[in-house]
């Protein structure tokens, strides 16, 4: 029996080629073709082999013969499936839904055309239909319909049933994960982008974390890449690995240097191959100032991966850091020999070679890795970083202002220009950078920054604009919420930024500086109640000179010039005055 694949189902019948139409040669009749041999596989399916089709007919034409061998026997279910196979490569699908029909029809119990059913309606976006018919295929098939979960859990989240197609989905993984083989791969795969697409993101990570290692497993007893299911447990590794990447790279940003460690060891076990692994783990090593086992995971790099440029990055950089520099300028360019696509190479070893006082050597490698004509901006940009890394933010500037012309829509380049001009104090300048950067990558500490840099070049309605929208993608962002109520109270919205000031409270309460800041904002509206009220709750967190200055001034706007003059009195005192 023949069938269609419009996913990846790769079992039971072999290629379209072998269509099982049989004509024979001198162009009598159709018949119904017979498989000569099956062969059982490992998985328990069946391969079905046919002979081959010796009539040289293009498929309009064996459709031409069906539809007449048809209309003498249309209780052929075989032929009416493969009329539908015929339709459906050429892609007319009502046709083949059609034919397809007539098939189960015929035969209602027959599993493999239910699933081709099951297939055009899909494709005709009838994902409803598709699910029963994928239904009656798990029901009907005589092989258990290993693909049932897979096809009935993409037509239902097709049909917006998400929860069923979880289900499905998972309970296809549970039935075939003992052990996990192509089809358990691919419903994994398939759930993780359900789960990816609804935005459960915790979700992906428990599903990834609980499978990565029997797709290891896979991996290792595979026998070469071209294994059914090799791709997929490659793909979920992948994915397992990159999401321990990014989660070691945020606890080294909070300094949780042995955490991180310990996740890049486990991510470089299910994917040795990755060469970038061991260099990021030297990296925290050397950070972590434990520069012994920086050595060892170095050699176990060189051990296990000679011929890979990570390891002789990671080898570099250890050398580095023990101020062998000769060796380190070796080590990198062992690395680039190995892997020239590795541009900033070029940038590392001049400015050890600078170091080193080889002048010559280093401009040649700085001039052509940075200054041909060809150079790309991406190797200018890794250069102006590397810059910026050893606080250079003036000599970073002109590098990349010109990788933000060549590559305008480059927004790691918009950014790390803001940043330079933003650390070299020129504020208003940075402020187009931070907008383009921010167009091309909505962040909201890119928009606090460029609410920041305008805040300080006194374009006030741009920092006002600046920290909306960083409050837009993030309402709890404190320090966005504090400055966007200074700037509304420094540019006179003081009725704004009262209303600025108590949001804050929500988020920041029994906040100094909030209540006197709102208080301040009261003052200058002229309303001393509720100035005074403020300056109260301020005093409750602590006391300051400014506080008690602010009290006495109020009290000289309300006429108490006694009152005033004691609190004056308060302030001079608790700023050691006599």
């Amino acid at each position: 029996m023949t069938w269609i694949e419009l996913g990846s189902r790769q079992r039971r019948f072999g290629a379209m080629a072998g269509l099982a139409l049989l004509f024979c040669c001198s162009g009598g009749p159709l018949l119904a073709q017979t498989p000569v041999a099956v062969d059982t596989l490992a998985d328990g399916s069946m391969e079905f082999i046919y002979p081959e089709d010796r009539g040289g007919l293009t498929i309009e034409e064996k459709i031409e013969r069906l539809n007449q061998s048809l209309t003498n026997n249309p209780t052929d279910a075989q032929g009416w499936n493969d009329l539908g196979v015929l339709y459906t490569q050429l892609n007319q699908f009502p046709l083949a839904r059609d034919a397809f029909i007539k098939a189960v029809q015929v035969e209602p119990e027959e599993g493999d055309y239910h699933r081709n059913l099951g297939l055009v309606f899909s494709r005709l976006d009838m994902f409803d239909l598709a699910a029963s018919e994928f239904d009656a295929y798990r029901r009907f098939d005589t092989m258990g319909g290993i693909d049932y979960w897979r096809l009935i859990g993409g037509a239902l989240a097709q049909a917006g049933q998400v929860d069923r197609a979880r289900e499905e989905y998972q309970a296809g993984i549970t039935a075939l994960e003992s052990p996990l083989g192509p089809e358990g791969l691919r419903l994994i795969l398939a759930l993780n982008r359900l789960e990816a697409d609804a935005g459960n993101e915790q979700a992906v990570r428990d599903l990834l974390q609980k499978h990565a290692h029997a797709a290891k497993v896979f991996l290792d007893r595979a026998e070469d890449e071209d294994q059914e299911g090799y791709a997929e447990a490659k793909n979920l590794v992948h994915n397992r690995v990159t999401q321990m990447v990014d989660d070691g790279k945020l606890l080294e940003e909070s300094d949780l240097l042995a955490e991180a460690a310990d996740l890049y060891g486990e991510a470089y076990e299910l994917d040795p191959d990755r060469d970038d692994l061991l260099p990021r783990l030297v990296d925290v090593h050397i950070t972590a100032g434990d520069p012994l086992q920086a050595r060892v995971v170095a050699r176990l790099a060189r051990d296990d991966h000679p011929d890979k440029a990570g390891t002789w990055i990671a080898t570099g950089r250890v050398y580095e850091q023990g101020n062998r520099l000769d060796e380190a300028v070796t080590a990198y360019q062992k690395a680039f020999e190995l892997d020239s696509s590795i541009e900033d190479l070029r940038v590392a070893i001049g400015n050890l070679l600078l170091r080193l006082g080889r002048d010559r050597e280093a401009r040649e490698f700085l001039r052509e890795g940075i200054n041909s004509a060809d150079t790309k901006p991406e190797v200018v940009y890794n250069y102006a970083i590397s810059l910026m890394r050893d606080d250079k933010y003036h000599a970073a500037i002109a590098s990349l202002r010109g990788v933000v012309h060549d590559r305008p829509e480059m927004f790691q380049a918009w950014s790390a220009l803001a940043q330079c001009l933003r650390r070299t104090k020129q504020y208003s300048a940075a402020v187009e950078p931070y907008r383009r950067a921010l167009e091309l990558n909505p962040e909201p500490k890119l928009a606090y920054n460029l609410g920041i840099c305008a805040q300080r070049s006194k374009r006030y309605q741009e920092a006002i604009s600046g920290y909306e929208q960083a409050l837009a993608m993030d309402a709890g962002f404190v320090e966005a919420r504090y400055n966007l109520s200074l700037t509304l109270m420094n540019s006179g919205q003081y009725m704004e930024a009262v209303a600025s000031f108590d949001e804050l409270l929500e988020i920041e309460p029994d906040s100094y500086r909030a209540y006197y800041s709102r208080g301040l904002s009261n003052y200058y509206l002229g309303r001393y109640d509720e100035a005074l009220d403020s300056y109260d709750l301020a005093m409750d967190q602590k006391e300051t000179v400014n506080l008690l200055n602010n009290i006495g001034l109020v009290y000289d706007k309300l006429g108490n010039k006694k009152e005033a003059a004691a609190w004056y009195k308060a302030a001079n005192k608790l700023k050691g005055g006599k």
